[in-house]
């Protein structure tokens, strides 16, 4: 006769729990060193490394550079939202005010969008190369819906930051973005 399956036997058994939770409790010395390694804290500040991982690569650090551009956004963004007036008669001239007399306004907003645009290289080119290199396959399926979300997030997000200025530019995007959408099979 068959034994029915608790609540918690079915979701310690599915695909996204073993994907997320990767190793039991660390009870052997081998449980112990696999939850090192898939730790990502332990993974970014090992305890030892080898000599090859050292080894600059074209692709080294990609994820690196996309968090820390998301910081220097945060940041800038941050100062910036003091002065912005997010409103349709005033967006464009508290822009020109943050770059004319505000100290550094200038090198804040510039600072904010080279590292928008960075950052949205870094993410793609990031996501292309774990394509690339089949990172997605078990057991890494959840990182990367996790890292698809960042993506689409990252390009929804640069998009409406590319209108707040509400200058000429940023009308005539949301015009094409929105009739690109508007053209989109299903969705449109």
């Amino acid at each position: 006769m068959r034994r029915e399956q608790t609540l918690a036997d079915r979701i310690t058994g599915s695909a996204v729990w073993r994907s997320v939770v990767r190793h039991g409790y660390p009870d052997t010395q081998r449980n112990q060193a696999l939850i090192i390694a898939s730790n990502v804290f332990l993974h970014i500040h090992p305890v030892k490394i080898k000599r090859y991982a050292t080894k600059v690569t074209y692709t080294f650090c990609l994820g690196g550079l996309s968090f820390f551009m998301f910081l220097v956004l945060t940041m800038t963004g941050v100062l910036l939202m003091f002065y912005y007036i997010p409103s349709e008669s005033q967006a464009y001239e508290t822009m020109q005010e943050i770059e004319g007399s505000v100290t550094f306004g200038q090198l804040m907003r510039n600072m904010h969008r080279w590292s928008a645009q960075g950052m949205v290289i870094a993410v793609f080119l990031h996501m292309a190369r774990v394509f690339y290199t089949g990172s997605y396959k078990p057991p890494r399926e959840f990182n990367w819906v996790i890292g698809v979300l960042l993506l689409v997030v990252t390009f929804l997000l640069s998009f409406t930051g590319y209108l707040l200025p509400w200058d000429q530019l940023a009308f005539w995007a949301i015009t094409v973005g929105s009739n690109i959408g508007g053209a989109a099979p299903i969705v449109g």
